[in-house]
């Protein structure tokens, strides 16, 4: 496969993600979910094919992250709007406390678990902090998870796989 195809394939499967991010962020109103989900976006699209991106571990880690941030939010810093604290403050180092205890128990599940998502921990931190702060929004953050893995398992299974294909080098990518 060309560099051309790869990268039309790639953009394409990117920019569907993320339009279908940013049609749940609109309908919901909870735009969050571009920060918290984003990331995620772009990771899936560099190598769908692999291991590490497949739709289960993606619903599995970010459910896990999403799950574990609220659940830490609402234990220590719940009520506490991220963009009101002040440095130092009582109300500030609970929301700080919430997201370590987010990452260390999000740490310990994807060891466990032998889960490689970086970008669950961008969900993880998103919710931890209180961006997230409703099971409303929460619930509309794992129906956007769902709605990527579901995504994801259509392009496995009709995408081209680029990890057979011969990567191009410098000296060679750009040569008509």
């Amino acid at each position: 496969m060309s560099t051309n195809e790869r990268v039309l394939w790639a953009g394409g499967h990117g920019g569907f993600l993320l339009l279908v991010l940013a049609g749940i962020a609109f309908v919901s109103g909870y735009w969050v979910i571009l920060l918290a989900l984003g990331p995620a976006a772009y990771l899936l699209v560099l190598d769908a094919h692999n291991s590490d991106n497949a739709p289960r571990v993606i619903v599995i880690s970010y459910v896990t992250a999403l799950a574990v941030g609220w659940v830490a939010y609402m234990a220590i810093a719940q009520g506490i709007a991220p963009m009101t604290v002040e440095p130092m403050s009582e109300p500030g180092l609970r929301v700080g406390g919430s997201a370590l205890v987010t990452f260390a128990v999000a740490t310990a599940i994807f060891y466990m678990l032998n889960i490689h998502q970086p970008m669950a921990y961008v969900a993880a931190f998103t919710t931890a902090i209180g961006a997230l702060p409703t099971i409303q929004s929460l619930v509309v953050a794992v129906i956007a998870v769902l709605l990527i893995a579901g995504i994801q398992t259509v392009r496995r299974r009709y995408g081209p796989e680029f990890a057979n294909s011969p990567s191009p080098t410098r000296e060679h990518s750009f040569r008509p």
